[in-house]
């Protein structure tokens, strides 16, 4: 789980072994003599597509997936609008809902997690929640991830530190509410992540309680 947030994880010095044994299985098998391909194809032969290379593979394993709209849902993720420019965030976004095995795109409601954007707390410092209590009511979730300060005061009421809210369940229409940090402050700040992982096993206590 914490390989997914991209927490390093410690291994034992011979982990590397399999590999080797690996590698070896390969240059024994590439030493095998290897029957003479015809010099005249067969014109009957089925042509096959040729397999996808392991960049193209690699590529597609690592592309977001599409944001998928408003559904019902134990999990709901406030936080900052994801910025097109930068698929990072919402590979992290991915990734850390992975780490608690929930998805954006899941089968059922217990699996899945609805991302929602606010805005940043205008001038006056009062929150606009007309997107947030939207999604609350279709969503109807049981607890609320909130990724960064806009999401925080959105949720709370009022802009603070985010170090004030951290570290704590708050509520929400009666709804836990756990504040972690934002996508974009985990890509500029990638130590970090072990607090953020810290606030994501408070949540998922506080959901289970």
């Amino acid at each position: 789980m914490l390989r997914e947030m991209g927490v390093r994880v410690w291994l034992p010095e011979d982990a590397p072994a399999a590999s080797v044994v690996a590698a070896t299985a390969a240059t024994v098998e590439e030493a095998r003599p290897q029957p003479r391909p015809s010099s005249t194809p067969s014109a009957s032969a089925p042509r096959t597509a040729a397999p996808p290379s392991t960049r193209a593979v690699a590529a597609a394993a690592d592309e977001p997936q599409r944001m998928p709209g408003l559904a019902p849902a134990d999990w709901l993720v406030v936080g900052d609008a994801l910025d097109a420019a930068d698929p990072q965030q919402q590979q992290l976004l991915e990734n850390m809902l992975r780490a608690i095995a929930v998805g954006l795109v899941a089968p059922t409601r217990e699996r899945r997690a609805v991302y929602v954007a606010v805005d940043a707390p205008p001038a006056n410092g009062a929150p606009g929640n007309a997107p947030l209590a939207a999604a609350l009511a279709v969503v109807e979730p049981r607890g609320v991830l909130a990724l960064g300060r806009a999401a925080a005061a959105a949720l709370l009421g009022a802009d603070a530190p985010l170090g004030t809210v951290r570290g704590r369940v708050h509520a929400h229409a009666g709804l836990p509410v756990v504040v972690t940090f934002s996508l974009a402050f985990l890509l500029r700040h990638p130590a970090e992540k072990a607090k953020a992982w810290a606030d994501l096993c408070l949540a998922v206590g506080a959901l289970s309680a």
